[in-house]
């Protein structure tokens, strides 16, 4: 099955390189998250784009793959730019997409 993607925040390669996830606290010490930042230029080159390849763009994916990220640590994406562009103080949730799922 496919993963549901946002239609408030498209999963583009653009967002990704936007995006500030990797270096959200909450995935600081996640082992995953490491092992796919290490490849995600090449992932970023997919067409489409395979959300399980990527450690971020959470609003617009939803659910991090990786569980070994830590939730219980600050939440950073208030301070993401795809954040901003995509005016998600206005919809749901609100933040810590990598736990409650994408924005809608």
């Amino acid at each position: 099955m496919e993963p549901t993607i946002s239609t408030i925040t498209p999963f583009t390669a653009s967002n990704v390189k936007k995006c500030i996830c990797g270096s959200c606290p909450v995935q600081t010490n996640s082992q995953c998250v490491k092992e796919k930042q290490a490849t995600v230029k090449e992932a970023l080159q997919a067409n489409p784009l395979n959300t399980a390849d990527i450690p971020g763009d959470y609003c617009a994916t939803g659910v991090a793959t990786c569980k070994d990220i830590d939730t219980k640590q600050i939440c950073i994406c208030g301070s993401c730019p795809v954040f901003t562009d995509y005016q998600l103080a206005t919809h749901q949730p609100m933040g810590y997409y990598c736990r409650d799922g994408l924005a809608t």
